[in-house]
């Protein structure tokens, strides 16, 4: 532990360092967490214990590199193990999801649009996409973290572009089966897709939690109650 860490934790600052860490990277994290399990329920519950553990370790987390990338981690993971019980009983529905009030009724349009066509893949292929075309993972790091071959995180990755694109009308050059499905790049349409239903659903996370502000049982003060 550096010097810092133990100054800080001496002084009580860490709790409220965890309350801002937890207040900027919520909204975010849920939203992937949504994304990728397409079941509301469990993505806030992985996202919830995710950071809880990360307040029993703070002093450790917070002198990673990437704190949030721990907390995400651990949510994905978090959401692969409890999947496993769940993932043969999957079937397409429609999920009540946090409204950006902020948005253009265009923006709100394409994000639940985009929502829609990922709650329509099996839960792997959506995994996989979120992972590799909404985080930028690579292959290797996909097949590392759920326990597949590299050659699975490609196969339901080519897959599950090709199935969005179709329904999102993203890629005119579909019937074509070239790498270009299997690109992620800064200009990548569904990439940018994704993207934007990520965003609208984490400004909807946060203006929820604006409204719960206030309350007991909110926020960083409610994971410490489950502690």
């Amino acid at each position: 532990m550096s010097d810092t860490v133990e100054e800080t934790t001496r002084g009580g600052r860490p709790e409220e360092e965890f309350d801002a860490f937890y207040a900027r990277t919520y909204p975010w994290l849920a939203a992937r967490a949504v994304m990728l399990s397409d079941n509301r329920q469990n993505a806030e519950d992985a996202v919830q214990e995710a950071y809880i553990e990360a307040m029993r370790r703070w002093p450790e987390v917070r002198a990673c590199a990437s704190p949030e990338a721990w907390v995400t981690t651990t949510m994905r993971r978090k959401l692969s193990r409890d999947g496993r019980r769940w993932w043969f009983r999957w079937k397409p529905v429609e999920m009540t999801v946090p409204a950006a009030t902020t948005a253009s009724v265009e923006e709100t349009a394409e994000a639940l649009a985009a929502l829609r066509a990922l709650g329509t893949l099996p839960p792997r292929q959506r995994q996989v996409v979120v992972m590799h075309s909404l985080e930028g993972m690579s292959y290797q790091a996909i097949s590392a973290e759920l326990g597949i071959s590299v050659g699975s995180v490609g196969s339901n990755l080519h897959k599950a572009r090709a199935r969005l694109s179709l329904l999102l009308d993203v890629s005119p050059e579909l019937g074509r089966a070239t790498d270009r499905l299997l690109t992620r790049t800064p200009k990548d349409p569904l990439s940018v897709a994704l993207y934007g239903a990520a965003e609208w659903l984490s400004a909807g996370f946060r203006g929820e939690g604006r409204a719960l502000r206030g309350g007991t049982g909110d926020g960083a003060d409610g994971i410490r109650g489950r502690r």
